[in-house]
């Protein structure tokens, strides 16, 4: 019979503000700071054995091309799986290395946030990672997502191909800016929540949505946009 040798869990992520700050050139220059979340859906990985051969097992039940940084997290539980090691921080900066040998534009909040698990504030700087865990109350979190909906919205996120054009830009010195202030917006959505005031972490999320889409033309399709007018249309 199959007999399971190695089992590993790690969750996906939503990402309130400050994505794209965690990418070089911007975090190596500026330093950048991420705000996310992760969330009770997650990727399983298991190492089976049978009395022929030895397999690899992958579950998730997210869709593909989410836009919840699933292949990180994949990676992140492929790692864990292979690898002896158990420092959480250093699986999620060897899966970062791993991304960056295969030419993959891309950040690091995904994996660090897979790792560590919960509501984090994230910094970079250069090679530097800082994670943050904002303490907040069980009362406070549940309000926090009894006032939060995570829409499906069918259309495939592919992060390399966004990232990149992003990054082209900032090259050519566009975006800096837009990042910056995204950067402070990061910063005072913290500090919003640290002290539990939901309305002002609501404007935040705004906001920062109103500069992410000036990054690139391929951040908010118009189904998006639709989804997102309805919102505030219906009080949200």
């Amino acid at each position: 019979g199959n007999k399971i040798v190695k089992r590993v869990r790690a969750p996906v992520r939503i990402d309130f503000s400050g994505g794209t700050t965690d990418i070089s050139p911007f975090r190596d220059k500026y330093g950048g700071c991420v705000l996310n979340a992760t969330l009770d859906r997650y990727v399983v990985g298991e190492i089976v054995s049978s009395d022929k051969k030895v397999g690899l097992k992958y579950e998730g039940n997210i869709p593909t091309s989410s836009g919840l940084g699933t292949s990180g997290v994949m990676s992140l539980v492929w790692l864990a799986l292979i690898s002896k090691n158990k420092d959480k921080l250093e699986l999620a900066e060897g899966v970062y290395n791993l991304e960056q040998s295969m030419n993959q534009v891309g950040g690091k909040q995904d994996q660090y946030a897979a790792a560590m698990g919960g509501i984090n504030f994230i910094e970079f700087k250069k090679n530097k990672v800082k994670v943050h865990r904002l303490d907040l109350s069980k009362g406070f979190i549940k309000k926090l997502e009894d006032s939060l909906i995570l829409v499906y919205t069918g259309e495939p996120h592919y992060a390399t191909s966004s990232n990149k054009a992003m990054i082209d830009d900032l090259k050519k010195g566009k975006n800096a800016k837009n990042l910056l202030k995204i950067k402070e917006i990061t910063i005072k959505m913290k500090k919003a929540l640290l002290k539990e005031d939901l309305m002002r972490f609501g404007e935040l999320l705004n906001e920062e949505t109103k500069e992410r889409m000036k990054l690139h033309k391929s951040i908010a399709p118009p189904a998006i946009r639709k989804i997102i007018k309805e919102g505030l249309n219906s009080g949200a």
